[in-house]
Parts: C-alpha cells; sequence; structure tokens
C-alpha cells in the first residue's frame, strides 16, 4: 500500500509525538537501552515477538510502513495499563494479565521493556499520553491495508479485554466493571471507527 510523502511525513510526526508522550517520564539510560535492543533494521521474526501478530503479510507491513518493536510495543502497551487503571488503582490480577502478555510478547524479564512496563504500572498514563496515542493508532490503523485492518484490531483490543477480564468485575465474578467497559469502548472507538 503506498503513501504519498506528505502522509508519510504526517504519520512520522505523529509516531515521533507518541513516543515523546510516552516515554518522557522514562530516564534517558533506559530509553536508551531500549531502543538499542530495538533498532529498525528488525526481521517478521522480531516484530512478531514483540507483538504477539503472527500474520506474516500483516508483519511485513508494519516493517514497510516503518514500525518497530518499540514503536508496537508502544501501540498495545497503552491499551493494556488504560484498562488496568481503569478503576483508579492495578490490582494483582490485572497486574499478571499485563505482565503475561509482555511475557507471550517475548520480551526476557530482564529488559528496558519490563522496566518500561513497571513504570506505566506504577503510574497511571497521563491525558498526553493518551492523547499521543490515539492520534498514533488511528494513523497506523489507517495507513493499514484494509484486509489487515480487522487482525490488528482484534489483536489491541483482544489484549486490552483480557486485562478487564482479569480482575473478575463486580464481586470477582468473572465480568468486566464499567469503567473498564467505558475505557475498553473508549479503545474501541479509536482503533475501530471508519477510516476516511
Amino acid at each position: 500500500m503506498s503513501a504519498s510523502l506528505s502522509d508519510r511525513g504526517s504519520f512520522a510526526s505523529r509516531e515521533k509525538a507518541l513516543e515523546d508522550a510516552f516515554f518522557h517520564r522514562v530516564d534517558a539510560e533506559l530509553l536508551a537501552s531500549l531502543r538499542s535492543q530495538m533498532h529498525a533494521g528488525q526481521d517478521l521474526d522480531e516484530l512478531a515477538a514483540a507483538s504477539g501478530i503472527r500474520d506474516r503479510q500483516l508483519l511485513q507491513e508494519l516493517i514497510d510502513l516503518g514500525i518497530t518493536a518499540e514503536n508496537l510495543l508502544v501501540l498495545w502497551l497503552v491499551p493494556l495499563t488504560q484498562v488496568a487503571w481503569a478503576d483508579g488503582s492495578v490490582d494483582l490480577k490485572e497486574r499478571q494479565a499485563v505482565e503475561e502478555a509482555m511475557a507471550d510478547a517475548g520480551f526476557p524479564s530482564d529488559s528496558p521493556a519490563w522496566k518500561l512496563l513497571e513504570s506505566w504500572l506504577n503510574h497511571p498514563p497521563s491525558e498526553d499520553v493518551l492523547e499521543a496515542w490515539r492520534e498514533y493508532a488511528t494513523a497506523l490503523i489507517h495507513r493499514t491495508n484494509p484486509d489487515h485492518r480487522v487482525p490488528l484490531e482484534h489483536e489491541l483490543l483482544g489484549r486490552a479485554r483480557d486485562v478487564a477480564r482479569a480482575a473478575g468485575g463486580v464481586l470477582n465474578m468473572g465480568g468486566v466493571s464499567r469503567a473498564e467497559e467505558a475505557v475498553l469502548r473508549q479503545i474501541e472507538d479509536v482503533i475501530a471507527r471508519p477510516h476516511t
């Protein structure tokens, strides 16, 4: 799927805004370490490990769009932490669900990505981060081939729903709380909105 230079520039600026907002509280040494581990010259297997996405065509398209493991980590980590913080705190089951998603994505427990995760489980995402994520997710999904949008949307929303279900909802009966459902609807509005 080709894009004009203007489209690429717009996407790059959204990507930069997301990184700036997301990483503004992460110390420089941790960020440098994370970026050195997740370089842009990665292959499909590295991006698959970082994202949990197994569709090789979608992964190749993401690489062609300039998406790195670091960018994709940010793309799905923001919704996970947003859902975990929906009721104002992160309980043990929610923390475990987010950590399980990181482990499933293949990040070693001693990696900078885990340190980044810990900072977001200890401090809720700011509105600046959430707004940057909304813009970035919209731009990425809009630029993705229509045949690949549904799997990408499903991956992002599915991980967030897993975290919401982990807490058990009202009286730990296995449901999703109202606050979590509201956050899930906000995430779904961003990633599944019509793209014009």
